[in-house]
């Protein structure tokens, strides 16, 4: 007799944090449960995987009027469908699935950061006030790291968060990350895509001076400390001509903000695409100069890719990097950080590869994908 599977939805904001955080994730919950993501639509990040049902419901990451309807909207569907389990993982998604917990079935919810992390005043207070609801509503909550769960305790005055191993959500897939610079560039160039096509010849450019490129991955916007990027790479590219910038994600930043990266030398933007193992193999270094992180998964993917790492020494980073050991830790909010460390490692690169080795090991023995989301699934096929 075929097993009935429980009904399990995933529940966040963005399709791209799907692509970045949880595919393989889903890959094995697909064939223990009736699995459906509910998220928002975007064309260039589609959501169609064999066995999963998808639902888009147009949830905004911003406060929005819409945001009544897509609460409406999401409670009839939570009526309809009645999961066994509705586990959400972005802030809007997870308050969505806190208003609707009383209508049966289980809410579980995963911090992977805190957006009230650097505000201050009453919008600090409501922002963390949906938080502490949002713990008292759901059956479970996990986070990333044992840092976030610890700031988190903290700031909410509430008992510790679970967390998963060493942290991450999904961990890392090595043998895709550790590839080399000839299969990536082949791949590359198979891919018919305006930005990629962009971003070849940004890279015809910079092999001439050996692929002395810094990158940024993550969300365009000011949490992610890219004004200090951009002020520090300026200051940096004045004393190396010969360094170039490369940042890829969506752009969240006002038309003023973002016309200083389009008239920025040596820098090009591109959005977020799926193929990012392909691009950091031609990274000089990943730098990650954030106010605030969740666990920060493109610093195990950096590292899985053997690619040196700089980051902001915050809950997240902190919970993978250790400074001068396997990467380089700045105080967030710090022009002369962001080029200080820039400089220090075009003038040490011996070390760099002490860094990446570290970082390279610390990722297989702590942060590999089958270990890390068995560890998840496994926690979530026990308790429905």
């Amino acid at each position: 007799m075929k097993k009935k599977l429980r009904k399990v939805f995933i529940l966040v904001n963005d399709p791209i944090f799907v692509y970045q955080h949880l595919l393989p994730i889903i890959d094995k919950l697909k064939y223990e449960t009736k699995l459906y993501i509910v998220s928002s639509y975007r064309s260039k990040f589609a959501l169609n995987f064999s066995k999963v049902k998808v639902i888009n419901i147009p949830i905004k990451r911003e406060p929005s009027f819409s945001d009544i309807y897509v609460f409406l909207q999401f409670l009839i569907i939570r009526i309809k469908h009645n999961p066994t389990l509705c586990i959400s993982f972005t802030p809007k998604a997870g308050l969505i699935n806190s208003l609707t917990s009383f209508l049966g079935g289980k809410s579980y919810h995963y911090f992977t950061g805190q957006r009230w992390a650097n505000l201050s005043g009453l919008r600090k207070k409501i922002l963390k006030y949906i938080d502490k609801f949002i713990i008292f509503s759901c059956s479970k909550i996990y986070c990333d790291s044992e840092s976030q769960s610890n700031f988190i305790s903290k700031e909410l005055n509430v008992k510790k968060i679970q967390f998963f191993g060493k942290g991450s959500i999904s961990g890392v897939n090595i043998k895709k990350f550790n590839i080399n610079k000839q299969y990536a560039l082949r791949n590359l160039i198979k891919i018919n895509k305006t930005q990629i096509n962009n971003l070849l010849k940004f890279l015809k450019i910079a092999k001439k001076n050996r692929y002395k490129i810094i990158f940024f991955v993550g969300r365009v916007n000011r949490d992610k400390g890219i004004r200090e990027l951009i002020d520090g790479f300026k200051l940096h590219n004045k004393e190396f001509e010969d360094s170039y910038l490369l940042i890829i994600g969506p752009n969240e930043l006002n038309k003023l903000e973002y016309s200083k990266i389009k008239s920025l030398r040596n820098c090009l933007h591109i959005e977020y695409i799926k193929d990012i193992n392909l691009i950091l193999k031609f990274a000089f270094c990943l730098i990650l100069p954030s106010y605030r992180e969740g666990f920060g998964s493109i610093i195990i993917e950096a590292a899985a890719s053997k690619i040196p790492i700089i980051a902001s020494d915050i809950p997240g980073p902190t919970d993978f990097i250790s400074h001068m050991d396997n990467g380089f830790l700045i105080k967030p909010k710090d022009i002369e950080e962001v080029k200080n460390s820039l400089n220090f490692f075009r003038e040490n690169r011996g070390i760099l590869k002490e860094f990446t080795n570290n970082s390279f090991k610390k990722c297989c023995k702590y942060f590999s994908e089958d270990y890390v989301c068995n560890l998840f699934v496994n926690e979530i096929l026990k308790n429905i």
